[in-house]
């Protein structure tokens, strides 16, 4: 099985053997097996990201649209609703509706729908005007970074409970992945740079293994399919810096500020440019459901 060639290349970087070891043994059935709360399985095609042609950016719409069409029924009604008849053409719909001409809750001055997508921030704007427009409550939408003095083991369980809650409502929650770089800067210093940003939709979550870490079965907009994930916090792991925001209103933070993310079958997240010495770091950013 080609997920488990890649997680067997990753245990050996990682070094998390009792996480990573649980997370190997997964097999072909391990949506049920695994799971300790999930939303309905049903079998739907997935909205790839890829049939809106005129960006590749467009994950965080695509999820927008995944949230819907697998939640509970009351959100499939608002699918249901949107104009289109094809996912392109949902696609279309929801970006010029909700994103492209509407004013930007982050950016002064900027539309929400630009060059590199959404931000976090716009999406779940965007998503609760929507949801108002179908007389259904609206979301929340949270940065998943460290309290001040928070233990990895509270950590964990906090973010564990967001997912959990969203679900045990309804609600398959869109989690934003986020990878930074660590580079030579100036004077043999470390640098670190942002990566890339991927949205997935989080239909089911496992119990936290070994105060750890978790896993997840997410839907992965980028080619419409089913993936794992592992989050989690490494014990021993050097500290890193990651982005709290964007690039031009957010705050760099330091120590380690996000839990980590081993996500073996998402190369979306991997620089093409990335060289074999340079560490990436993939994190687990920001959450938007209703928890």
């Amino acid at each position: 099985m080609v997920l488990h060639d890649e997680l067997g290349r990753f245990a050996k970087c990682f070094l998390l053997a009792p996480v990573l070891a649980a997370f190997l043994n997964f097999s072909t059935t391990w949506a049920e097996e695994n799971l300790s709360i999930s939303v309905p399985r049903v079998e739907k095609a997935i909205v790839d990201q890829r049939v809106y042609r005129d960006s590749e950016n467009g994950c965080g719409p695509a999820c927008l649209l995944n949230l819907l069409k697998f939640s509970s029924e009351r959100y499939q009604g608002a699918y249901q609703g949107l104009l289109g008849r094809t996912e392109e053409a949902r696609m279309r719909y929801v970006i010029d509706r909700y994103f492209r001409n509407r004013r930007s809750e982050v950016v002064p001055g900027q539309k929400r729908w630009g060059v590199h997508g959404v931000v976090s921030e716009d999406l779940v704007a965007g998503l609760n005007e929507l949801l108002a427009e179908n007389d259904i409550e609206a979301f929340r939408g949270a940065y998943l970074d460290r309290r001040k003095d928070e233990p990895d083991e509270e950590m964990i369980e906090r973010v564990h409970r967001l997912f959990e809650r969203s679900i045990e409502n309804g609600v398959a929650p869109i989690l934003s992945l986020r990878s930074f770089r660590v580079t030579e800067g100036e004077n043999g210093e470390p640098g670190w740079q942002s990566g890339h940003h991927h949205n997935v939709v989080v239909v089911g979550i496992s119990p936290i293994r070994e105060g750890l870490g978790f896993t997840a079965e997410v839907l992965d907009s980028w080619g419409g399919v089913r993936n794992h994930l592992l989050i989690h916090r490494e014990p021993g792991q050097q500290p890193f810096r990651a982005l709290k925001g964007t690039e031009d209103f957010g705050r760099w933070l330091t120590g380690s500020p996000f839990l980590e993310v081993v996500a073996p079958g998402m190369t979306s997240l991997r620089p093409r440019d990335l060289k074999w010495s340079e560490r990436l770091v993939v994190t687990a950013n920001y959450a938007i459901g209703d928890f």
